[in-house]
């Protein structure tokens, strides 16, 4: 896995499945967009889930497997488009 990256399962317990947030030092969460497949490294792109950006950091959590999820601090976070 990459620098910075980390594997996450931190999840609210209700229905939507929101991603756990550090809102202890001031958290929020700024956007949601479902359906984000995301490929790392040379692996297989994972099934479909959703994307949260919050206001420190992006984080991933599969719709298929409950346990499974990533997060990335803005300071270690770039982007490439294609």
């Amino acid at each position: 896995m990459g620098l910075g990256l980390l594997h996450f399962d931190g999840r609210v317990i209700d229905d939507d499945g929101r991603p756990l947030l550090e809102s202890d030092d001031g958290e929020e969460l700024m956007h949601v967009e479902p359906g984000i497949a995301v490929t790392l490294d040379s692996r297989p792109t994972e099934s479909p889930g959703t994307l949260y950006v919050t206001s420190r950091r992006v984080i991933w959590l599969s719709d298929a497997d409950k346990g499974k999820g990533y997060a990335v601090d803005f300071l270690s976070l770039s982007l490439h488009t294609v």
